[in-house]
């Protein structure tokens, strides 16, 4: 079976291939298929405006307002304002995706939107349960700022898959729902919080689990869904102890053009550009730290590193590159640093970020602190 994932255009491309790459490392008959296509068109006079607290944390019915304010979702004041799409039209944006693309009918589509929808619900199904959108904002709000989206969203997008097979239609299901929150993918939670504790659980209870029993779910989806679900919970649970315990996640290399993965923050990828991936592996490969007033030292190893990432094939736009990356004049070096930096604290936050970035004092050499017993796959 195929699942279709649909980005709409607020939501960022690193958001949606981080969603997608940490669903597509647990093999099994589903496929996540990517689409990186803007879709869900939208005017700008549809907008809900959250005048309260408890309004914005309650799933119900709310009224349309006609303007708009846009905050940070972890640094939201009330009233509140965001757009809004009925249940309809976001269903229609899948279908529209469907029929453009000619999408089999046994396969499902995943619509992943920044806007905000008429029932103020994290996600919802079809009647025939075969498209689904899930809400991608406002996770800040309810587990902090420090929150990787990528998990809950990628847990919301497995439980609506797990749904697809418990369930023969969207009726069915919204019979099924615990109105108590209990740890379980069918807790409801109609006091929007309660979805901290179904996401640290990232369980199914003994009766849901009867569903799965009684409609004879194969076996080898049964085993992905609880594949992705035990993952995120891990991952999470180490992010949250990682801060308590200041104990880094492991960088694993892959590949000839040296990918870099967080293995224990699941598997997340830092996606460096050749010339940041560069200066990163310089670093690494010295442990000991780097004089940026010496780097022209290291010229001839950061041509190697760069002609290996880099598709220039000019020889001279490569030792061009080099020269004003080493050039003490120049600011290059230090504008790359704080590239690198920024995408690291983007990718594992602040509480792990002085394990993987170049710091150093001023006039010290600067380092990257991770322990190389923790990087695996240097050589090569």
């Amino acid at each position: 079976m195929n699942l279709h994932l649909l980005r709409s255009p607020e939501l960022k491309q690193e958001t949606y291939r981080n969603v997608l790459h940490l669903l597509q490392q647990f093999r099994g008959p589903i496929n996540f298929l990517a689409c990186e296509d803007e879709i869900l068109e939208y005017t700008e006079d549809d907008e809900v405006e959250w005048l309260n607290k408890k309004d914005f944390e309650t799933s119900k019915e709310m009224k349309v307002n006609y303007s708009f304010m846009l905050k940070s979702p972890s640094m939201i004041e009330f009233p509140y304002r965001e757009k809004v799409k009925t249940w309809k039209e976001l269903f229609a944006e899948c279908d529209k995706y469907r029929k453009l693309k000619g999408v089999p009918d046994a396969d499902l589509v995943v619509l992943l939107t920044d806007v905000s929808n008429e029932l103020n619900w994290f996600g919802s199904a079809s009647p025939s349960m075969k498209n689904y959108f899930i809400q991608t904002s406002n996770w800040g709000y309810f587990f902090g700022a420090s929150i990787d989206i990528r998990f809950p969203i990628a847990y919301e997008v497995i439980i609506w898959a797990m749904r697809y097979f418990m369930f023969s239609s969207s009726q069915e299901l919204l019979k099924s729902i615990h109105k108590e929150p209990i740890g379980c993918i069918m807790d409801f939670c109609q006091d929007k919080p309660q979805i901290i504790l179904k996401m640290r659980t990232a369980d199914v209870c003994e009766d849901c689990m009867n569903i799965f029993i009684d409609r004879d779910v194969p076996k080898l989806y049964v085993r992905q869904f609880f594949d992705i679900l035990d993952g995120i919970r891990e991952t999470m649970t180490f992010r949250g102890r990682s801060k308590l315990l200041h104990k880094p996640s492991r960088i694993e290399i892959r590949g000839y053009t040296k990918r870099i993965f967080f293995t224990e923050l699941g598997n997340l990828e830092l996606r460096l550009n050749p010339k940041e991936k560069t200066v990163y592996f310089l670093f690494l490969n010295h442990p000991e730290g780097i004089h940026l007033s010496g780097l022209a030292d290291h010229q001839e190893e950061l041509s190697k590193l760069y002609s290996r990432f880099s598709n220039l094939t000019n020889p001279d736009s490569l030792v061009n590159a080099i020269a004003l990356l080493v050039d003490p004049l120049d600011n290059d070096i230090n504008i790359i640093l704080s590239r690198i930096n920024r995408k690291i604290k983007d990718a594992v936050g602040e509480s792990l970020l002085d394990f993987y970035s170049i710091k150093g004092e001023r006039g010290e050499p600067k380092r990257i602190k991770l322990d190389r017993e923790l990087v695996v796959g240097m050589e090569g």
